[in-house]
């Protein structure tokens, strides 16, 4: 199995803006050290969910900071960005982390992210679908030349190129869409599952839909582990496994329910009269899925929570039913920092040796 740290740095209300983003970076730095495969860097702004606005400058601190683990993005929100730029930037991320980017990719779905940026999130589909293919283009062609309904060049020397040949793997945030899944296989993207996903116990079925898509269109795939998202914490005891989060798990839900700037709810695509933007229509019952995640109850794969011998015994179960490669926050929210830093620290020394592939003599 493939086991990585996931983190967007949301900012609780008991930590400051710099403790939060310190802190992220010390437990980054790390997984790098203890021998985890990946981090995983999310972008968000304008709300406490989550600091990473920047998330090149923050991508270059990983860069630096770190010496082994690949640097994943989960996601860079196409939509809301010049394609070209993010090609360029993400370019440079490779070159020097020595080519350890995954670039991870996703259409966004907080309407006042895109309302903060002068975005309209009814065009979101369109422009991500357009900056996919301009961002590959950038990337494998000496100059780009492109004519899109938002990008619109001639003879451009895009640069610097990805260190990555042909360029850095792609990944791709979806849902249950037959539509986002499809896409991804077609352009031998990645999947990311997890979230609603996994909330609704569907994350195997997405990847398998996936793997289905790929024989579709001709793709090798047997050779690609798609990453699940979920969250891990790992405590010497399940007292502590079970206490320590209590009054924290959902922190998430709560910035994500309140309402925000453009009247209606932070974490959703939704106006302040209900109107779901084209594309998002299975966002209606979002919320409702969210509160499942913070019920203990909720269905899908087991939560890994608790002791080292639990959170195996869970990893077995997620792995019998498809899924090699898992990465999370190991924390929550408002947790202290050294209790994070211990679950990742039990996670690599006591969980990760029992999925280490055995050498072949």
């Amino acid at each position: 199995m493939k086991f990585g740290l996931f983190t967007i740095v949301p900012w609780h209300e008991s930590k400051t803006q710099e403790q939060s983003l310190s802190e992220a970076l010390e437990q980054i730095e790390l997984a790098d050290q203890l021998g985890l495969d990946e981090v995983w860097i999310g972008e968000h702004r304008f709300s406490r969910h989550g600091l990473v606005s920047g998330i090149w400058s923050f991508l270059g601190q990983v860069a630096a900071r770190t010496k082994h683990v690949r640097i994943g993005t989960a996601v860079v929100v196409l939509p809301l960005h010049n394609p070209i730029l993010v090609a360029e930037e993400a370019a440079m991320v490779d070159i020097l982390s020595g080519g350890r980017l995954n670039f991870g990719i996703g259409a966004g779905y907080q309407r006042q992210e895109f309302e903060g940026v002068g975005v309209d999130i009814n065009e979101s589909r369109e422009r991500f679908l357009e900056s996919v293919d301009v961002i590959i283009k950038a990337w494998t062609e000496e100059s780009l030349t492109y004519h899109g309904k938002y990008t619109n060049v001639d003879n451009l020397s895009v640069l610097p190129k990805p260190l990555q040949k042909p360029y850095p793997p792609l990944f791709q945030a979806v849902s249950t869409t037959p539509a986002s899944i499809e896409f991804a296989a077609s352009r031998q993207i990645q999947v990311i599952a997890g979230g609603p996903t996994d909330i609704l116990g569907q994350a195997p079925q997405v990847i398998q839909s996936w793997r289905d898509k790929m024989d579709e269109f001709g793709h090798p795939h047997a050779h690609l582990d798609p990453p699940m998202s979920k969250a891990i914490y790992v405590a010497p005891t399940m007292e502590e496994a079970e206490g320590d989060p209590v009054g924290l798990e959902d922190f998430s839900s709560r910035i994500l329910r309140s309402v925000g700037s453009s009247g209606a709810a932070i974490g959703l695509p939704l106006d302040a009269k209900g109107n779901i933007p084209p594309g998002y229509e299975h966002w209606a019952s979002r919320q409702k899925d969210r509160d499942r995640r913070d019920d203990p109850g909720h269905a899908g794969l087991p939560p890994l929570r608790g002791t080292p011998e639990v959170v195996v015994e869970r990893l077995k179960e997620t792995q019998a039913a498809g899924i090699n490669h898992v990465f999370g926050a190991f924390g929550f929210p408002g947790l202290p920092h050294e209790k994070v830093m211990r679950s990742i620290e039990l996670f690599a020394t006591q969980v990760m040796p029992h999925f280490q592939e055995v050498p072949v003599v």
